[in-house]
């Protein structure tokens, strides 16, 4: 299909301004990904990653729009159809968001929020098929798999912040991956919203006080847990996550495989495996040592020790964070001591934890904590 003759037929179906620019996004990106279909390249093709972003927008949408309509995407006329194997999305609620002045100012963000990530799905979609691509299906989605998000606002918060910090970090790397300058720049723009819808959730945790845990070494938490409102490093950039490290966290925190959390069928298209955790490193010797790292024990409290680190400028600082995937403790600590008391809370389970060093020059490196406690 020629450009003009394509574009004739946006302006012929467009009912207004806004609908008519947003097809011609669409059809000046499928143009782009026309470009890049059939061009050969070592890594993945700039269509494979679309379609790998695709599988994360399905399953923001899907969260957003049960959370606010208590509906899936396809019940609102969202197209899920498409290669690889097409499942059903479980799990989730609708949110009470309250009804006062403030609360139903809540929900107006929540419902643009979820507006928003319906129309990325359907924008990838219409670029993907615009340029004779096939879109992959929505894979079977599990909303409960961490089994937080709609029991309250408070909750909703909390995996909100998750999907969109790591939205922001996959976007920021695969940008590297793509070809095409076109996709690129819609793929910036993307990832641009993504971090408004980030910064606008981070900001509300603060205000409201919900606790939030850092799901991996590179993420970046917000008060009252952390002490960043915006999710960026030392240089002012956000951090990044490869595809893989992206699907180790969507599926439930392993390495190297193909299935798991959100997706419990896996996600589809070429990019579906899972890597090694993301983790920062301090090339100029800061180093995180613990003990212990794995501990069973009946007693209801240990003590740990990160005297063992070892900083490449200045002092260290230590925070020792909750991972998911396991029972929450009480954390005894105030950042300069290198020794943190662990309460077991919440009864006889697993505890997974994470020593985070930092030293002076903002360099950190971080250590893996598995304690098990058996009960008296």
């Amino acid at each position: 299909m020629k450009k003009e003759n394509l574009l004739d037929s946006v302006i012929a179906a467009a009912p207004n301004r806004r609908a008519f620019l947003a097809k011609v996004g669409l059809a000046t990106a499928a143009l782009g990904v026309a470009q890049g279909v059939g061009r050969a390249q070592s890594g993945p093709t700039d269509v494979d990653i679309l379609n790998f972003a695709l599988n994360l927008e399905y399953l923001e949408a899907e969260f957003y729009t049960k959370a606010t309509a208590g509906m899936t995407i396809d019940q609102l006329g969202i197209g899920i159809s498409g290669g690889g194997a097409s499942g059903p999305t479980t799990g989730g609620k609708q949110v009470d968001f309250g009804t006062s002045t403030v609360q139903m100012q809540y929900a107006k963000v929540a419902n643009e929020i979820a507006f928003d990530e319906r129309a990325h799905v359907a924008f990838i979609r219409t670029a993907l098929t615009g340029a004779g691509a096939t879109p992959v299906a929505k894979p079977a989605i599990n909303l409960d798999a961490l089994g937080i998000g709609f029991a309250s606002y408070s909750e909703f918060l909390q995996l909100a912040r998750v999907f969109e910090d790591i939205g922001v970090t996959a976007y920021a790397g695969a940008a590297p991956l793509i070809t095409s300058k076109v996709i690129l720049g819609y793929a910036a723009r993307i990832a641009q919203v993504e971090a408004a819808h980030s910064a606008n959730i981070r900001l509300q945790m603060a205000l409201l006080g919900v606790p939030s845990m850092a799901v991996d070494a590179v993420d970046i938490i917000p008060p009252p847990s952390g002490t960043k409102y915006f999710p960026v490093d030392m240089n002012a950039l956000t951090q990044t996550r490869t595809p893989g490290q992206v699907l180790y966290l969507a599926y439930g925190n392993k390495a190297n495989v193909t299935s798991g959390g959100f997706f419990p069928s896996g996600a589809n298209g070429t990019l579906n495996t899972s890597s090694a955790a993301a983790s920062t490193t301090a090339p100029n010797g800061t180093t995180a040592s613990v003990t212990p790292t794995t501990l069973t024990t009946s007693q209801p409290s240990v003590v740990l020790d990160a005297s063992a680190s070892t900083s490449g400028s200045g002092n260290l600082t230590y925070l020792v964070m909750v991972l998911p995937g396991g029972k929450v403790p009480a954390l005894l600590q105030n950042g300069t001591s290198s020794k943190i008391t662990v309460q077991f809370v919440n009864g006889p389970g697993v505890y997974l934890l994470q020593l985070i060093v930092t030293d002076g020059s903002g360099a950190q490196s971080t250590q893996a904590i598995t304690l098990t406690y058996t009960g008296v």
